[in-house]
């Protein structure tokens, strides 16, 4: 979840920089987020070595974040992804589910998209959620003392 709450930041400053600084076209950012068990470690020669992830969840979160852009969205994730959000999400639809050709894939894939706009809403929905229950449980204490 942090890093869903990381990106929406970067999207926030993406969007303050466009109109700070206009330019002819529309500065956007997009991501692809995808869940399994990556490749990490160096790469490269010893002049230019590259600390990297690799494999097939690695690529599979690129072309996710391709396929944001081709669907004109801004977030992508897989299925296993979605899996994973899914008792979070509960009963709010963030998500829109598409059957999209991967590259690379001989079957179609599901993958899960949405903006920033629902996603943010939805957080915000959350986190005032999670902080009620976190009062709620707490023993109520009086801040002010009798003279």
């Amino acid at each position: 979840m942090i890093n869903i709450l990381l990106l929406g930041d970067l999207n926030k400053m993406t969007r303050e920089l466009s109109q700070q600084y206009p330019l002819p076209f529309e500065l956007k950012i997009g991501a692809g987020i995808n869940t399994g068990h990556p490749m990490i470690g160096n790469a490269g020669s010893g002049d230019q070595p590259d600390y990297t992830a690799l494999g097939d969840t690695v690529n599979a979160a690129f072309r996710l974040e391709t396929i944001a852009k081709e669907l004109n969205t801004e977030i992508a994730i897989g299925a296993s992804t979605y899996r994973y959000l899914a008792s979070v999400l509960g009963k709010h639809r963030v998500f829109k589910e598409c059957s999209v050709d991967l590259k690379g894939d001989d079957v179609p894939a599901i993958v899960h998209v949405t903006n920033f706009g629902p996603l943010n809403a939805f957080l915000k929905l959350v986190n005032a959620e999670s902080a009620e229950r976190i009062v709620d449980s707490q023993p109520q204490t009086n801040l002010i003392q009798p003279l």
